[in-house]
C-alpha cells in the first residue's frame, strides 16, 4: 500500500446567493464534519462563496472578492490552518489589478495559503454575462499530497484542459462545479480521468437556484475512470474515499501500451492552432442546402471470422447499400480471419488490396454509396495499418494510415503521420481507426480539420472504450461518430452510429444496448448542418473558446 494515500471529500450542498455569513458556515460545517472523517482534501463546488445567478454584471462585480484577503477566502484559510488540511473552492473573484472579474478556482495549503489559482476557461452562456476569460493557463502544483491541478466545471468538457494538466505530471485533478446536466458528471469526469489516468475529486451543487436546478454528482473517480465515491442525486453530503496518487503513475493500457507515452505529439501541431486559422472557424457559417444535407450512414457488423467468409462481408455491405446506406463503415481488419492479426497475416492482407478494393468498389458504383474499407497496405518494404475509403463513383477517395498503433501491431506496422479530412458527397469525413480513439488528440484533430463525420472501425479491448469515451468523441468534437466494432474483439460487439449531440440518455448502454450478432447494420441519418455548428449552447463553441496558447504541453516532444 503507498504511504502517500489520503483521504478526499467532495462536498455536494449549494450556496446562498450573495451571503458570505452563510456560506462560510456552511463551509465551516462540512469542513468539520470531514476531519473528523480523517480527511486531507476538502473540496467545495463552483462560486461557493457568492453563489452563481447574479442579477447582473454590476451585481456580480459587487460580490466578488478579492484573493487571498477576501471574507470567503480568509475563512477558508482559518480552517485550512486549525485543521492542517488542504481546501479547494470556487470564487466569484474580483481582480482589481486586470480591473475584471473571474470565474475562479483556489487551492489553499495546510498553512492556508494560496497554493494554486486557477480562472476557469470554458465560460457557459450565463458565465459570460459577467465573468472575463480565464487567463491563468492551466497550473499544476507540486503538494504533499501529490500533485494536483484544478479545473471549474465546464472546462471538463474541453479536453486540451485536462490534457494538459495530465502532461505537466497532475497526479490528482480538483473540479470545483455546478453541473446541470448528469451527464457532464457520470460521463464526462469518468472519461477524462479514464483517458488520462488521473485522479479525480469533483464537488457540485445539489438543489435550486433561481432557475437552474442542480441535480448533484460530486464524486471521487479513479485512475481507471470508477466512480469510487459518489454523493446521491438531489441530496447533500460528501463523497469521502481514499485517493492513492501513485496509482496515477500507471498508464498502461491493453496489454502493453501507454496512455501517455503512446502519444504522437509531432503530428498534434493543429491543436495550437489559433482558431481564425482553422477549417473549423469557417464551417458554420457556410451556406449548405438543407434538402441536400442529410446522409443515411451505417456501422457494419460484419468481419471474416469462423462464421463469415469474406464473400458474406461483400455481401452484407452490398445489403446495407441497397437499403440506402450512404456511408458504410467496417470494422478493424474486417477482411482479416482475427482481430489482432501478426505480421504474416498482416503481409497476406496486403496482398489482397486491389482485390478487395475492386470488389467493394463495384458495390459503390451500384448503388452510389461510400465504404470505408479497413485493411493493410504495403509501400515498398512498410505495411501500414490503412483505411481505404471509395467513393460513389467506384474510385478512391483517399487513404487514412493508422498514426497510433497497439504494442503487437508495431511488431510489423509503421504508423502514418497525419489526420485526412475528405470532401466527400455525404459530407467531410475523418477516420481514426481501433487505439486512435483513446487518444482525444485524434478526434479534435478531425473536428478542428472540419470533419462532420469520423469513422471508428474498432476491436474493441476494454469496456470503457464504448462505455466512456465513445460518446464524448462525437459531442466535444460536434461530429457523427461511427463506430463499427468486431464481435470477436476482447470487448465485442456494439457498433453503433453516435449524433454529433449525443444521446438524451447518457448511459449508452441504456441509449444503444450493445448487440452482439454478427452482421447487425447499425444505421442512423445524419444532418450536416448539426455536424457544422459546433456550439454546446449558445455562445458557448467547442473550437473557437479553446485558449491555444496554452496548450504548448499537448504539443510539446
Amino acid at each position: 500500500m503507498s504511504n502517500r494515500r489520503f483521504r478526499a471529500a467532495a462536498v455536494q450542498t449549494l450556496a446562498a446567493l450573495g451571503d458570505y455569513s452563510h456560506n462560510i458556515a456552511l463551509a465551516t460545517k462540512f469542513v468539520e464534519d470531514a476531519v473528523r472523517q480523517g480527511v486531507e482534501l476538502v473540496v467545495f463546488p463552483e462560486c461557493m462563496d457568492t453563489g452563481y445567478l447574479f442579477d447582473s454584471a454590476e451585481h456580480c462585480r459587487e460580490l466578488a472578492e478579492t484573493v487571498p484577503d477576501g471574507p470567503y477566502v480568509s475563512a477558508l484559510a482559518g480552517l485550512a490552518r486549525r485543521h492542517g488540511i488542504y481546501i479547494a473552492s470556487g470564487i466569484t473573484e474580483w481582480d482589481p489589478v486586470k480591473q475584471k472579474v473571474f470565474n475562479s478556482g483556489i487551492l489553499l495549503d495546510r498553512q492556508g495559503e494560496v497554493a494554486c489559482h486557477y480562472h476557469k476557461q470554458f465560460l457557459a452562456t450565463h458565465d459570460q454575462n459577467w465573468f472575463s476569460f480565464g487567463e491563468r493557463g492551466n497550473p499544476v502544483v507540486d503538494t504533499d499530497l501529490g500533485r494536483i491541478g484544478l479545473l471549474i466545471c465546464f472546462d471538463g468538457r474541453i479536453p486540451e484542459i485536462f490534457r494538459a494538466m495530465a502532461l505537466q505530471g497532475a497526479e490528482i485533478i480538483v473540479d470545483m462545479a455546478n453541473f446541470f446536466a448528469m451527464d457532464q458528471a457520470d460521463m464526462w469526469g469518468p472519461a477524462r480521468s479514464y483517458e488520462n489516468g488521473l485522479w479525480l475529486v469533483a464537488a457540485t451543487k445539489a438543489g435550486y437556484e433561481r432557475s437552474i436546478y442542480y441535480p448533484g454528482g460530486s464524486m471521487i473517480v479513479d485512475p481507471s475512470g470508477r466512480v469510487v465515491s459518489k454523493v446521491p442525486y438531489d441530496t447533500h453530503g460528501m463523497a469521502v474515499a481514499y485517493v492513492d496518487p501513485d496509482r496515477a503513475g500507471d498508464k498502461t493500457i491493453y496489454a502493453a501500451n501507454d496512455k501517455l507515452a503512446d502519444r504522437r505529439s509531432e503530428t498534434y501541431g493543429l491543436l495550437a492552432k489559433p482558431y481564425e486559422q482553422t477549417a473549423v472557424s469557417t464551417v458554420a457559417d457556410t451556406p449548405i442546402v438543407p434538402s441536400q444535407s442529410t446522409a443515411k450512414i451505417a456501422a457494419v457488423q460484419m468481419h471474416v471470422c469462423e462464421q463469415a467468409a469474406a464473400d458474406q462481408v461483400f455481401d452484407m455491405i452490398d445489403h446495407a447499400a441497397k437499403l440506402g446506406v450512404k456511408v458504410i463503415t467496417l470494422p478493424e481488419y474486417a477482411f482479416a480471419a482475427t482481430w489482432l492479426p501478426n505480421a504474416d497475416e498482416a503481409r497476406s492482407l496486403a496482398n489482397e488490396l486491389n482485390h478487395l478494393v475492386n470488389r467493394v468498389a463495384a458495390i459503390c458504383r451500384r448503388y452510389a454509396c461510400l465504404v470505408a474499407l479497413p485493411t493493410v497496405e504495403a509501400v515498398r518494404n512498410e505495411l501500414f495499418v490503412t483505411t481505404v475509403l471509395i467513393g460513389p463513383e467506384g474510385s478512391e477517395i483517399g487513404r487514412y494510415r493508422k498514426t497510433h498503433l497497439t504494442a503487437e501491431e508495431r511488431v510489423w506496422a509503421s504508423a502514418g503521420d497525419d489526420y485526412p479530412v475528405f470532401d466527400t458527397p455525404f459530407g467531410r469525413i475523418g477516420v481514426m481507426a481501433g487505439f486512435d480513439a483513446v487518444f482525444p488528440e485524434v478526434s479534435r484533430i478531425l473536428g478542428i480539420a472540419a470533419a462532420d463525420i469520423v469513422l471508428w472501425p474498432a476491436a474493441l479491448r476494454e469496456p470503457f472504450e464504448r462505455e466512456l469515451i465513445a460518446v464524448p468523441r462525437a459531442e466535444d468534437n460536434r461530429v457523427a461518430v461511427v463506430l463499427a466494432n468486431r464481435i470477436d474483439a476482447p470487448y465485442p460487439g456494439g457498433s453503433l452510429v453516435i449524433p454529433p449531440t449525443g444521446f438524451p440518455q447518457w448511459d449508452i448502454n441504456q441509449a444503444a444496448p450493445r448487440v452482439l450478432q454478427l452482421g447487425a447494420v447499425m444505421p442512423k441519418h445524419i444532418d450536416l448542418a448539426v455536424c457544422r455548428q459546433k456550439q454546446m449552447i449558445p455562445k458557448v463553441d467547442m473550437f473557437a473558446n479553446r485558449l491555444v496558447e496554452t496548450y504548448a504541453p499537448i504539443i510539446a516532444a
